[in-house]
């Protein structure tokens, strides 16, 4: 295979699993949305303690492995040492069959007294429901390597999907009928996380039973394979940096999860209830928080080839542009986001979950802090990316370390005060990201030739955003006088967003070169008439 085709099958791979995980955040928005509905604030408390014990051993077991696993796969694929290949997948499925029964058994046998350090005596039965998860993305993690290091990224996508999927329909449909018979809410919420156990269960069968249909090819080279334990030994010196790297938000989130309702209920003076309830609250903004992410992460997946293949040519000026392009894109799609959820955050809220009024009313001034640090998460999405591209894969580690340490400390201050409680929790996150962004631009200033102008990648985005939010703001507040809220903030978003792209175009706030890093987004320059 040419440098070309192997660089084009390389975006196109990207291209396939970048929008999966769009398609997985979305049905993941879908499916919380109206669990939250279902089974309440306090029912969806439950929910996300579990769901942040989860993503902490999820990452711990599964980020780095699978990304070496890929690596080492590739590279015996080159070479066409498939006997090698063979046993590195051999070595990795023990690995990841190891790290997932530790799992498993860790919140499976556990789950109580996980759910008392956490502060939710009520969430062991969805701790434990959740147990299994663990070991199926753990063996999946396995073949998804192992057909991401063949460059072959539609094994994983399909078995994503099919997860997520199946967390909408099996995990609602549980916790629906849990409820309709009678059972309290911890039961209904471990109904609903079980959902996510059996989709990962079924994920991992369509990967496996792939892997068996499409077989293993036959030719070998000369060459003699690598041992089994020179195989694993290369295996941890990959995925180790990589997963501490990896897992250092999630640990901080973790962190956050026990410190944020400990900190309630020992120095804020609420209940246990109410602190469960008021952080299922939370969850509520943080779902609407997560949901741009879906769209910058095609951006961050695209810029890495882009920025990666000039650098291959020694093309500075064209790795600053692309760079400085990636940056602008960010901006003009997580400003409207951020400053859009910060001025409708009622209005939205009271959409989505209509019979929620104490949970609407809690999470609304959550949701309007969130919104700024949407705005910041994505740049840390892209930044991190920018970074790894130009191969200062350590640097977000710190920026993250630190974001994270400003988080715990802002967090345990403010959250223990009676006056601010749960408000506190999202201030530490928007000075998390965004103490993490500051830095991820420090440290690309430094550490390359990019030269941000910032007239380009700020201020023109950021004013055509401001007059986008203004206009959201005062359409709903004017509609909202005479026909259904509803109706009237749907209205005014879609007004809005008609707004920004005429203030964007304006502006010139983007460029035909900007769009050439989204999907479609030549065809779009071409309506839209750009340079």
């Amino acid at each position: 295979m040419s440098d070309k085709s192997a660089n084009r099958s390389f975006i196109q791979g990207a291209l396939i699993l970048s929008v999966a995980t769009a398609i997985v955040k979305i049905i993941g928005a879908i499916f919380k949305i109206p669990l939250g509905n279902l089974i309440g604030e306090e029912g969806y408390g439950h929910f996300n303690v579990a769901y942040n014990l989860y993503n902490v051993l999820l990452v711990l077991s599964t980020a780095g492995l699978p990304v070496a696993l890929s690596k080492m796969v590739s590279e015996s694929n080159t070479h066409n040492r498939n006997l090698e290949i063979k046993r590195t997948v051999s070595v990795a499925r023990l690995a990841f069959l190891c790290i997932g029964i530790a799992g498993t058994s860790l919140m499976f046998f556990f789950s109580d007294p996980l759910a008392s350090m956490m502060g939710d005596t009520k969430a062991g039965a969805s701790i434990m429901a959740l147990a299994p998860a663990v070991l199926f993305v753990s063996l999946m993690s396995t073949y998804r390597g192992y057909f991401q290091g063949m460059s072959d990224m539609l094994p994983t996508a399909i078995s994503q999907v099919i997860e997520a999927l199946c967390k909408l329909l099996i995990g609602f449909s549980l916790a629906w009928w849990l409820l309709s018979i009678g059972q309290p809410l911890e039961i209904a919420s471990a109904g609903a996380i079980g959902g996510v156990a059996i989709g990962s269960g079924l994920g991992f069968l369509y990967i496996y039973i792939t892997s068996k249909r499409r077989g293993r090819r036959t030719t070998e080279s000369a060459e003699k394979s690598a041992s089994r334990r020179q195989l694993f030994r290369r295996l941890l010196s990959l995925a180790v940096p990589i997963t501490l790297g990896a897992s250092v938000l999630s640990l901080v989130n973790f962190i956050d999860a026990v410190l944020v309702l400990n900190r309630l209920q020992d120095s804020a003076g609420f209940t246990e209830k109410l602190a469960v309830s008021s952080f299922g609250a939370y969850g509520y903004a943080q779902n609407m928080f997560n949901l741009p992410g879906a769209f910058i992460v095609t951006i961050a997946v695209s810029v890495i080839p882009a920025i990666s293949a000039a650098l291959s040519r020694r093309d500075t000026l064209g790795a600053a542009r692309t760079t400085e392009s990636a940056l602008r894109i960010t901006m003009l799609l997580s400003l409207p986001a951020g400053l859009g959820l910060t001025v409708l955050s009622n209005p939205i809220l009271s959409l989505l979950y209509p019979e929620l009024k104490w949970g609407v009313a809690v999470a609304t001034p959550l949701l309007s802090i969130l919104g700024i640090a949407v705005i910041f998460n994505g740049i840390v999405l892209v930044s991190n990316a920018i970074l790894q591209s130009y191969g200062k894969v350590n640097l977000p580690v710190i920026s993250m370390a630190v974001g994270g340490a400003v988080k715990i400390v802002t967090n345990y201050i403010l959250v223990g005060d009676p006056n601010i409680n749960i408000n506190g929790a999202p201030i530490g996150t928007t000075a998390c990201y965004g103490v993490i962004a500051l830095l991820n631009i420090i440290f690309l200033l430094r550490q390359s030739e990019v030269k941000l102008r910032l007239a380009k990648v700020i201020v023109r985005p950021l004013a055509a955003a401001l007059i986008m939010a203004g206009a959201a703001w005062s359409i709903n507040a004017f509609l909202a006088r005479f026909i259904s809220p509803k109706i009237g903030v749907l209205i005014a978003v879609a007004v809005a967003g008609v707004i920004y792209l005429v203030m964007v175009v304006l502006l010139r706030a983007v460029t035909r070169e900007d769009l050439r890093l989204i999907p479609k987004g030549e065809k779009l320059a071409n309506k839209l008439n750009l340079k």
